[in-house]
């Protein structure tokens, strides 16, 4: 109804409409689904919210959690969570700002290695899904995109990656890390803004060479580049993933160092170029070298990681878990008897 007279009121006094298209959301519930009244006494204060959490961890969580056509629930949990990835995103910022040390770097002159390719194509897949759910009002959509590409790929892998380029030696893998970090979070922060505005501007307006507000700059748009190399990226990334999983499982200790080979599917060792073979044994804490028989294999996306089978198991400590073990369940057996 409100929409309804707002549309006949500005048809009758101006002659023309107040807007195009019209956006209704659904009712917002409490944690039960039960509808939010005085009588009941459900309601949630939004300013006692705010107080508590910001008032973009609730407008983030309102915008992104309501689907067309569909009631929400409010939940402090989720309202938790947006404060949680607002916090996530300003740390992030506070690493790129540190090591961009109050200056502009063009990345159109970067040099580019296959690991700034590789995020920039990720934030190429990221802009297209943003803009396409845009257009459609699927704020949810947008919202778990962006959630996705910022809290996994830029903030846990790209920024980790990226500590090998900005400690090089050479000057123009420097440069094109700190160029790619500053691209990245200015767009990041420029996509973000409808959804949470006082953050995004308070880190876009500590960047140099920005407009006077967030709300005057330009949309992002893509950046094409090479994709050649991206997929040995994609490798690292799950080798590194499996290998801390395996550490975890062999109860093997963080800083020991795994002797390790990378094979094809017909058992030829993958050669990986010097950057990415540094990046794994790093971060990984691995030496790849060339390894004999009696090794553990583990399947990865496209490849197959080999281990030195003697490093992996403790003999001693399985057999004593093993006896252990065998001891419970003897008097186990024993009791159900």
């Amino acid at each position: 109804f409100w929409v309804a007279r707002m549309a006949f009121q500005a048809r009758y006094a101006t002659d023309s409409i107040p807007f195009k298209d019209v956006l209704i959301h659904g009712l917002i519930r409490d944690e039960e689904g039960k509808k939010m009244s005085k009588s009941l006494g459900n309601g949630v204060d939004p300013m006692d919210v705010i107080e508590e959490y910001g008032v973009d961890a609730l407008r983030f969580f309102l915008t992104t959690n309501s689907s067309p056509g569909q009631d929400m629930r409010y939940i402090p949990s989720k309202v938790e969570a947006s404060w949680n990835f607002i916090n996530k995103i300003w740390n992030a910022s506070r690493y790129v700002i540190m090591n961009l040390e109050g200056q502009s770097y063009d990345i159109h002159k970067a040099k580019l290695s296959q690991v700034d390719r590789y995020i920039i194509n990720k934030y190429n897949q990221t802009l297209e899904e943003v803009n396409k759910n845009m257009d459609r009002y699927e704020f949810s959509l947008v919202g778990n995109t962006l959630t996705r590409f910022i809290w996994d790929d830029f903030a846990n892998w790209y920024i980790e990656l990226s500590k090998t380029g900005l400690q090089s030696d050479d000057e123009e893998q420097v440069y094109a890390s700190k160029a790619t970090l500053e691209f990245l979070l200015k767009n990041i922060l420029i996509m973000l803004n409808p959804f949470m505005p006082f953050v995004t501007e308070e880190i876009y307006l500590t960047l140099e060479n920005v407009e006077e507000s967030i709300n005057l700059a330009q949309w992002p748009s893509f950046y094409e580049v090479d994709l050649d190399g991206i997929r040995e990226v994609e490798m690292l990334i799950d080798a590194i993933t499996e290998i801390r999983e395996l550490r975890v499982s062999y109860e093997i200790k963080p800083s020991k160092n795994l002797s390790i080979n990378i094979c094809d599917e017909d058992d030829k060792t993958i050669e990986l170029s010097e950057l990415i073979q540094a990046m794994l044994e790093k971060m990984a804490k691995v030496t790849i070298t060339s390894l004999e028989e009696d090794v553990i294999k583990q399947a990865i996306n496209g490849a197959t990681l080999l281990f030195n089978k003697s490093e992996m198991i403790d003999v001693e400590m399985l057999l004593s878990k093993l006896e252990d073990e065998k001891d419970h369940l003897n008097k186990e057996i024993k009791r159900a008897s």
